[in-house]
């Protein structure tokens, strides 16, 4: 299998020799693409140093943020497999390599490194927030996507072919992984997660990601390709509430009214207009509701049909070379 390892890296001087080092020596055949995100320190030399083979590239995106950086590697070469770590060194090479051993096993889309489940995370990072945020964006990001998932921000993972072919990235920062998240769950793709151990930084390398700042622009990503790919779910809500509100306000008039309490001018003219008002957004919202419905489900099923296309040549292509 062709394997492209692309590592994606901003002001990682201190780990990056490492993790090329250690990736060269696990994967000897592999193509190493290393994207220097906008650095300014001397990752870019460092990187240099440890490519060896003719074939490694790397690359600098201007572009500030992970997705950029992860995109122009993507884009850059063809292969059958990609596996994405971060520079950081702390995804050991003996953990990707059973990755990508269970995605030539399985045929997956993607195996996802998972330091979560068996708490190898929240042994090695302790800042405040990291790791409950992990566990909480996690729970979210599942229910939002219809399927449970055990760590939805691990920077250790395996795409296949055709998967990448249907991945376009629009995330700019670390919503990346929450983008692959959800795509996998709307092309109905094949994810496999397994247990990594996980390291802590070494001296002199820092975590680039802020845990509320960050954290905020990965829900809100989710949020929104959530009423992108299931749009009746969220109209629906809006559909309950407003017809809710629609039955207490025109109970309240009917009630007034068998009462004898409403004149002519008299203050339930207010509530009536409400009724009616959200009464219109609760028939809108069903309405709407239905019709993105509708009309996402057909081009769901033509994404679905050109992705298990790509699929079956990808799996061909693989059981030659074997």
């Amino acid at each position: 299998m062709n394997l492209c390892i692309i590592i994606p890296a901003y002001n990682e001087e201190h780990a990056i020799g490492q993790c090329l080092a250690e990736y060269r020596q696990a994967f000897p055949d592999a193509r190493i693409v290393v994207i220097d995100n906008n650095s300014n320190d001397g990752t870019a030399d460092k990187a240099k140093d440890h490519l060896t083979s003719p074939n490694d590239l790397i690359l600098f995106e201007g572009q500030q943020g992970k997705g950029f950086a992860v995109k122009a590697g993507l884009s850059r070469i063809e292969a059958d497999a990609y596996l994405v770590v971060d520079g950081d060194a702390t995804y050991p090479a003996d953990d990707a390599r059973r990755l990508v051993g269970q995605m030539l096993e399985t045929r997956a889309d993607m195996v996802v490194g998972d330091r979560l489940s068996e708490g190898a995370y929240a042994k090695q990072n302790k800042r405040i927030g990291h790791s409950s945020g992990n566990g909480l964006l996690t729970y979210i990001v599942s229910k939002l996507a219809g399927q449970s998932f055990n760590d939805v921000l691990s920077g250790l993972r395996v795409l296949s072919r055709p998967f990448v072919t249907a991945l376009d990235v629009r995330s700019s920062g670390f919503q990346l992984e929450t983008e692959m998240t959800v795509i996998a769950a709307y092309l109905r793709a094949h994810v496999v997660e397994m247990p990594i151990n996980y390291r802590a930084r070494g001296v002199g390398s820092y975590s680039k990601l802020n845990a509320m700042r960050d954290g905020v622009r990965i829900l809100n990503f989710a949020i929104s390709n959530w009423i992108a790919f299931a749009p009746m779910q969220p109209f629906m809500i809006l559909a309950i509430l407003s017809g809710g509100i629609t039955a207490i306000l025109g109970l309240r008039i009917l009630s007034a009214f068998f009462a004898g309490d409403i004149a002519a001018g008299s203050t339930y003219t207010t509530t009536a207009a409400a009724t009616v008002a959200f009464a219109l957004v609760f028939a809108l919202s069903l309405f709407f509701g239905v019709a993105l419905r509708i009309l996402g489900r057909n081009d769901r099923r033509r994404e679905i049909a050109r992705f298990l296309e790509r699929k079956r040549q990808w799996n061909t292509r693989l059981d030659e070379d074997v």
